[in-house]
């Protein structure tokens, strides 16, 4: 074979898988217009009706959050709902957001540096807004911490398209526990009755929603998420706390030198 049949093969092999690339992107597209967009449509005026109507009518939803020592739980009151869209022409993220509040700041004090380092991490789990006042023994040894908590906690569901994908992802934040899980939902099983489950999971009247439906690739993938979060608190805590070591450590010094010249004078 001469060098231009060589080269006349490659360029029609070339050609041949563009066309077969763009035929294939041709087709997810088609796809995403015919079977993922309608359902993104749907959520969408189901989840915007929705909002409408609780923000006019503004129903008392409790929650129950587990923020308190050993895992008591912490009622919190849902509201202030808002619904966006990324695209109204190609919508891919329909994106629910609500504020889970306190009737009043609480108030904690967690004895023990081991109890008050867990309660620290649950609540930057929950990313919720707090103050804390550490106290030390002479020995500059933590005995207590007093928290105050004042909320909220932020809540957001968000569904997303995708074309390379006949899934329709859902991503939860510190709905069912603190952080973003993820689901992933056949475009086909979002109808009017999975829609009307949805907006008693939202409201708290149905907790079912998603309990048999969750393959067990997710629950691989959420445990890692969870195992790669708290390996990245551990190391910030860690970091903190050296650094709170090296600050005490300079005061004592400190404090020894002043000593040492106080006693040096007389």
């Amino acid at each position: 074979m001469g060098l231009l049949d060589d080269l006349k093969n490659q360029a029609e092999n070339k050609k041949a898988k563009e066309q077969q690339e763009a035929g294939n992107t041709g087709d997810k597209t088609q796809f995403y217009k015919k079977e993922i967009h309608p359902r993104m449509m749907d959520v969408y005026r189901f989840l915007n009706e929705m909002v409408k109507n609780l923000n006019i009518i503004n129903p008392e939803t409790i929650v129950h959050h587990p923020i308190l020592p050993d895992g008591e739980k912490q009622a919190f009151r849902q509201g202030k709902y808002n619904v966006t869209i990324d695209n109204d022409q190609q919508i891919r993220e329909v994106k629910l957001t609500c504020k889970a509040e306190l009737d009043k700041p609480v108030k904690l004090r967690v004895k023990g540096e081991d109890s008050a380092k867990k309660q620290g991490e649950i609540l930057a789990d929950y990313k919720i807004q707090c103050k804390r006042k550490d106290y030390n023994d002479k020995s500059y040894k933590l005995t207590h911490s007093d928290f105050i908590i004042e909320g909220p906690v932020s809540i957001s569901i968000q569904f997303v398209g995708n074309q390379d994908s006949t899934y329709i992802q859902l991503f939860l934040g510190n709905f069912e526990g603190p952080g973003v899980i993820k689901r992933n939902i056949e475009a086909k099983n979002i109808n009017q009755d999975f829609l009307d489950k949805l907006g008693r999971y939202i409201l708290r009247e149905d907790n079912k929603l998603f309990s048999l439906d969750i393959s067990e690739k997710d629950k691989q993938a959420i445990r890692e998420m969870v195992e790669r979060e708290r390996a990245k608190r551990e190391q910030e805590i860690a970091e903190i706390e050296r650094l709170a070591e090296e600050e005490k450590e300079k005061e004592k010094s400190s404090r020894g030198l002043r000593k040492f010249f106080h006693k040096d004078k007389d």
